[in-house]
C-alpha cells in the first residue's frame, strides 16, 4: 500500500539555515511506527533509610508502607494511597533484596541498589542496571543517561550520593542544579562557542589517542598485577574517548527547542517539593525530546548525608523533633506516624512523575506505556537490608501487566525483577545482580 502524503517518518528532521532538528512524536508518524518503533525508556528513583513498618495491632497500623493483603485486591495504606490513580499501572513488591547485601548494615545498600554487587570485602561495586541500558540506548541519543540526586556528586563508598555506577563500578557524579541541568540538555551554544568546543574536543581526542598508544607500548614491560591496573586505566581512557567521539558527532545536530519558561528553574533544596518536581520535569523533558532514554534520581541518600536529610524538617513533618530524615527513620512508627507521613510525601512525588508521563501521548499510547519507572529503597527499615520497598510502574506496551501486590514467600533476589526488566527492554540476558530466575508474574 502506498504511503499517504500526510505521513512522516519517525525520525523526521527539520533542516534549514545549517541546522538539523529532530521532531517529537506526531500522529502523522504513526504510519512509519512498525518499521521505526517508538523509544523504550528506563528510570529509577531511590530514597534512603527505609520505610515505616507497623503491626496490624498498632494505633498507627494504617501507616505501614506495605499493603496488608496480596494480589489484585490489595488496599493501599496511607503511606502509598497517593498512588491510587495509577494502581492499574504499577506493581508493589515485597520480600525482594540483593542476596549479597542481606548481612550488610542497611546504609550500605544505596550504593548497590541498581547493581547488586557484593561489596562485603572491599566495597568494590559493579555496573548499575541503568548504565548497562545506557551503553546500548545511549548510541541513539545526545545524552547516554541522566544521573541526578538531591545532594549531587558521588559522596563516598558505602554512602554514595548517586545510584549510578559505570562498567568499572565507579560512582558516576550526579547533577543537582536544575538550571545547569537544563542548560546542558537544551541550551543552544553560540556559533563562536560551538567552534571553540569543536577545537577543544578535537584536541582532547588527540591527547587521549596519544595516551592510549603510549600506555599500550608500556604494557609488555609490566608484571601481571601492574598489567591489570594498566588495563583498568586503558578502559577508563577508552570511555573518555567514546564520550569525546559522541560529543563531536552531536555538535552538528541542533538541540531540541524547549520553552524555558514552562519549567521552574529558580528552585533550591530549601523548597523540597518544587525542587523535586523540577528535577522530575527535567527527566520528562529529556524523555519527550529523546535527549536521553535513561535516567536515575536519588531523592534522598542514606544515613543523614547531605541537604536532603533536612527535607522532612523543611516540610514540617514531625515538627522537627526527629532531627532530619535519618533521625526520623530511628523513631518508633508504632507510636508516631511521622515516618509514614514522609513515606507518603515521597510516594506523592513519584505519583506526580507518573501523572506527567501518562499525560504525554506518543501516537495511540502514553509515554508511561513505553517507560519502566522504578521507585524504592535498599532497606525495609533503616538498618535492615531485606524486604526492600519496591514499586515498578509503566511498560504496558513492553508486555508488563500490573495492578497487584506481589509478596514472595521467602526473600527473593531483586535481580529476578532486573532481568525481567532488561528482557522487556530488548536485552537478551539471563543473569544480572545475582538473580535466581525471572519475574514471570508480571509478564
Amino acid at each position: 500500500m502506498p504511503k499517504p502524503s500526510w505521513c512522516l517518518d519517525r525520525r523526521t528532521f527539520l533542516r534549514g539555515t545549517g541546522l538539523t532538528l529532530a521532531l517529537p512524536w506526531l500522529d502523522a508518524m504513526a504510519y512509519a511506527a512498525p518499521s521505526t518503533p517508538k523509544p523504550k525508556r528506563f528510570c529509577a528513583f531511590f530514597f534512603g533509610n527505609g520505610v515505616s513498618l507497623t503491626k496490624p495491632t498498632d494505633p498507627t497500623s494504617d501507616w505501614n508502607w506495605f499493603p496488608r493483603t496480596e494480589g489484585a485486591d490489595y488496599k493501599l495504606t496511607r503511606s502509598l494511597e497517593t498512588l491510587s490513580d495509577h494502581k492499574k499501572d504499577l506493581t508493589i513488591f515485597g520480600q525482594l533484596s540483593h542476596p549479597s547485601s542481606r548481612q550488610l548494615v542497611g546504609h550500605n545498600t544505596g550504593d548497590i541498589w541498581l547493581s547488586g554487587a557484593d561489596i562485603r570485602q572491599n566495597l568494590n561495586n559493579s555496573i548499575s542496571i541503568d548504565q548497562l541500558i545506557a551503553r546500548e540506548y545511549g548510541r541513539h541519543t545526545r545524552i547516554p543517561s541522566l544521573v541526578l540526586s538531591s545532594n549531587g556528586g558521588t559522596g563516598m563508598k558505602s554512602r554514595a550520593t548517586t545510584i549510578s555506577f559505570d562498567q568499572q563500578g565507579r560512582a558516576i557524579p550526579a547533577e543537582s542544579n536544575p538550571k545547569n541541568i537544563f542548560e546542558r540538555l537544551f541550551e543552544k551554544p553560540a556559533e563562536g562557542d560551538r567552534e571553540a568546543r569543536e577545537r577543544v574536543l578535537a584536541s582532547g581526542k588527540k591527547r587521549v589517542d596519544f595516551l592510549m598508544e603510549d600506555a599500550r607500548s608500556l604494557r609488555g614491560q609490566l608484571g601481571r598485577l601492574d598489567q591489570q591496573r594498566l588495563d583498568e586505566f586503558l578502559s577508563s581512557l577508552n570511555e573518555v574517548e567514546t564520550r569525546l567521539t559522541r560529543a563531536q558527532a552531536w555538535l552538528g545536530v541542533a538541540m531540541p527547542d524547549v520553552d524555558r519558561s514552562k519549567i521552574n528553574l529558580e528552585v533550591s533544596q530549601k523548597g523540597p517539593t518544587d525542587y523535586i518536581r523540577t528535577m522530575m520535569d527535567l527527566i520528562v523533558l529529556a524523555f519527550e525530546t529523546d535527549t536521553t532514554r535513561v535516567a536515575t534520581y536519588q531523592l534522598s541518600s542514606e544515613d543523614g548525608h547531605g541537604i536532603c536529610d533536612r527535607f522532612p524538617g523543611l516540610l514540617k513533618i514531625g515538627n522537627g523533633k526527629h532531627g532530619g530524615h535519618h533521625g526520623l527513620s530511628h523513631s518508633d512508627p508504632s507510636k508516631d506516624s511521622s515516618w509514614g507521613e514522609y513515606d507518603r510525601y515521597l510516594a506523592e512525588q513519584y505519583a506526580y512523575f507518573l501523572t506527567r508521563l501518562s499525560a504525554i501521548r506518543e501516537g495511540e499510547t502514553r509515554m508511561l506505556d513505553r517507560t519502566l519507572a522504578m521507585f524504592g529503597s535498599g532497606t525495609s527499615s533503616t538498618h535492615n537490608a531485606r524486604n526492600y520497598p519496591i514499586v515498578l510502574a509503566g511498560g504496558k506496551d513492553l508486555g508488563l501487566r500490573h495492578g497487584q501486590y506481589i509478596k514472595a514467600r521467602e526473600e527473593r533476589p531483586l535481580g529476578d525483577l532486573f532481568v525481567t526488566m532488561l528482557q522487556r527492554l530488548d536485552f537478551p540476558v539471563r543473569k544480572f545482580a545475582d538473580n535466581a530466575g525471572e519475574f514471570s508474574e508480571i509478564v
